[in-house]
Parts: structure tokens; sequence; C-alpha cells
């Protein structure tokens, strides 16, 4: 299949939009679902982040690292959030310090909204685009609550958001694909483009977090890197 055409671009994008509708995946947030037309679907597949290259060398940085692994994050639940935290705690405590550890986190399809500031999540709703609650409101999110988590956010008091395992070395990207397609589904919405949903979806990306071409782009190279795979869709 010749994904450089535009009819073959289109077809591709629409073939997953309605492939996952049909099958009940959850590829797509289920109030966009009945709004999907593939004809609409227009996206250039070349003009996604255009090198891999500081991706590949943040993988080769995690595979350096002691105990590399990776949390898949695909899903806008924060277990990758709180299992960073317990491997630094359990390998601290087991004799490898925090410094020396390998841990990034892929946020990838629903879990690619913790990768946005505040003012992003606020300005599109994206609380209720991808179906998260705040968790201390219950409400649909306005603001991304695991950056610089409040009391109560977290079951267990005391962990790192985003930021603060950062500060210790943890690595995360976003996946720039889920950027693309939820640009479009949050365009259509909104009455806005693509490209200016996109281009707010990036500028609005946390300072530190990596555009990966695709999430499945970056977990398609950590065995090439020595770094182990953790769905961190379920507990």
């Amino acid at each position: 299949m010749n994904f450089n055409k535009p009819n073959s671009r289109r077809n591709f994008i629409g073939a997953i939009a309605t492939g996952a509708a049909a099958t009940g995946l959850s590829l797509i947030p289920k109030p966009i679902q009945a709004k999907i037309n593939p004809e609409t679907f227009d996206f250039k597949l070349e003009d996604l982040v255009k090198s891999g290259d500081e991706m590949d060398q943040a993988l080769k940085k995690i595979g350096g690292r002691a105990h590399p692994v990776a949390y898949d994050v695909s899903q806008a639940i924060p277990w990758g959030f709180i299992w960073s935290n317990v491997y630094y705690i359990t390998n601290a405590e087991s004799g490898t310090p925090n410094d020396q550890l390998g841990i990034l986190n892929v946020l990838r399809h629903h879990g690619m909204i913790y990768a946005l500031n505040d003012a992003t999540i606020s300005k599109y709703k994206l609380g209720e685009h991808f179906g998260f609650n705040d968790p201390i409101t219950k409400a649909p999110a306005l603001k991304n609550p695991y950056y610089v988590p409040e009391d109560g956010v977290f079951p267990l008091p005391g962990l790192d958001g985003i930021k603060g395992l950062q500060d210790k070395g943890a690595i995360f990207c976003v996946c720039d694909m889920a950027r693309k397609v939820n640009a479009q589904f949050v365009a259509q919405k909104v009455g806005s483009t693509t490209e200016e949903v996109y281009k707010d979806f990036v500028d609005g990306t946390l300072p530190g977090i990596i555009g990966a071409p695709s999430g499945v782009w970056a977990l398609g190279r950590l065995a090439e890197n020595n770094i182990a795979y953790i769905d961190a869709s379920v507990g």
C-alpha cells in the first residue's frame, strides 16, 4: 500500500477511524465516533515529527542506564506515573539510586492528554473529549492534574507528578500521530482547522516532553535499546 498518495493517506486514516468504531475498539473517543467521515481525512503522513533523532537519542540514554523500563501510557489513567514512583522507591531501597535508573513514559492514544498544559486542555475541553475526569472535582478535566499534583490527586501521598519525575531523570514522550488525529477530531467539533489545533497541541506540550513520530514508533525501538516494556493501561 502506498501511503504517499493523498487518497491512500486519507483512506488509511479513515480506515483506522471507521474500523475502530465498527469493531468497538477505543481508538476514537465515543462522543466523536458518530461524527467520523473518512472522506474528510486529509493528513499528510510525511508531515509528522520531521525526524526521530531526538527520540532515538532519548531511547539510547534510557537504555544506557540501570534497569531501563518504559511505561506504555495509552489510556487517560495515571498508572504509568504511579509505577514510575514505585520503581524509583523500590530500586532505591534495593541499592540503585534514582540518578542511575532509566525510566520512560510513552504518552500515546488517549494518554496524550497528559502531555498537554492546563491552557490547552481547558481551551479545547479535552477532559470531555477523552472521557477523562479530574481526580479532585470528578468533572471532565480542564487542566492537567498530574504535572504538579495537589494533595488527593494520587491515591497515596507523596508521589511525584510528571515534573517531579522529570527532575529525577525520567523521560516522557508524546505520540505525534495522536496529536494529529485528535487535532482533526477536535477541529471538527469546535469549528477550527486541523492545522490550528495541531499547532496548539504542539505549542501546549509540557516542557521537556519529546515528540515521537508515533507512540508505537518509540515502543518498537525498546528492544533494540534493551528497555523493558510495561503496559500502564491497567493497574
